[in-house]
């Protein structure tokens, strides 16, 4: 399959860049790891009249400790990046695991942070080649009016499937965004709409700079669990992110937050400071929190596996995730 043809820029900076956004707008597409950019573009999903070139901007590049202790890291930072660093591996153990899960070392080495961050939302019955599609109904996701994936949808239910989101939401990450003479920070989960059709609420001349963990706390525990049908370049079935503010002899969890990932159209936050807020640690404590996972799980069949598997599986994954955390 040929890339369709387009005009191509490769802007040195940001300010050059939030340029080019400002003339082109929603003809324009950014290009950084291109892992899911460059296969849309040859199955004909998008066909954008302008490609610019993030991979010269270093500004966007690498993971940097602020003076309040923060972590900032920029869009442009490869997955690779994340696993070799030993600040993320030792201080933000739950994101060197959710890295670690993404694909497979050689799309890790191309992929970045802000693409994984921003990827499109996926559907068995989207991503297909032009000539594949051609045979269904034109889907909401493609400007039509029916959803391939539910009978009788009355909305796109394309699922989101990126392995980095939920971990950093869950670790209460914010996103850096900026357009031609305006800049704002938002929570990371304020990012996504939770709908199919149009995924994350960025503007179309927006470019997303980087993410700002919080500083590092030692008595903050995180994990990441992921079902995939091989230990290969698989994207999540279900994904799981827990991290947990423990007491000191590890009884009681006094904050923490769970998110979900690859069952809905967004990343799902299951509990944030609910079940997890001032909670004496027990058995029946971790059940409830898996099964608040299992009813917040909404998958359907827009994946190779059934959607009542995917449901179950969200609560096995999240009694995983606890317990592991727990015995960190």
């Amino acid at each position: 399959m040929k890339l369709p043809e387009f005009e191509y820029f490769s802007p040195r900076d940001i300010p050059s860049t939030l340029e080019l956004l400002s003339i082109y707008g929603a003809r324009a597409a950014l290009l950084a790891g291109g892992t899911d950019l460059l296969v849309r573009m040859k199955q004909q999903i998008v066909k954008p009249e302008v490609i610019i070139n993030l991979k010269d901007i270093e500004d966007l590049r690498g993971i940097l400790k602020l003076e309040n202790g923060s972590l900032f890291i920029g869009s442009l930072t490869r997955i690779t990046s994340l696993i070799d660093s030993p600040v993320i591996r030792k201080k933000y153990r739950g994101l060197w695991e959710a890295a670690g899960a993404v694909s497979a070392p050689p799309l890790q080495n191309m992929g970045t942070v802000g693409g994984n961050i921003t990827q499109e939302n996926r559907c068995l019955y989207y991503n297909q080649s032009a000539m594949w599609r051609r045979s269904k109904p034109v889907c909401f996701k493609a400007g039509g009016t029916v959803c391939n994936a539910v009978k009788g949808g009355k909305h796109c239910f394309a699922v989101y499937q990126g392995d980095l989101a939920p971990m950093l939401i869950a670790l209460s990450a914010r996103v850096a965004l900026s357009r031609k003479e305006e800049e704002r920070t938002i929570p990371l989960e304020d990012l996504y709409s939770g709908k199919g059709k149009i995924p994350l609420k960025m503007k179309k001349d927006e470019l997303l700079e980087g993410v700002t963990l919080p500083p590092h706390d030692r008595n903050i525990f995180c994990h990441y669990e992921k079902l995939r049908l091989r230990r290969a370049i698989d994207y999540p079935l279900v994904g799981v992110a827990v991290c947990m503010s423990l007491s000191r002899d590890k009884k009681t969890c006094q904050s923490g937050r769970l998110v979900l990932t690859a069952v809905g159209s967004g990343p799902v936050i299951v509990d944030d400071n609910n079940l997890m807020k001032d909670a004496k640690i027990s058995d029946e404590w971790i059940e409830n929190l898996s099964e608040s996972a299992y009813k917040a799980a909404k998958p359907v069949s827009n994946v190779l596996t059934p959607p009542a598997y995917r449901k179950r599986m969200a609560r096995v994954l999240t009694r995983r995730a606890l317990n592991k955390t727990l015995k960190e």
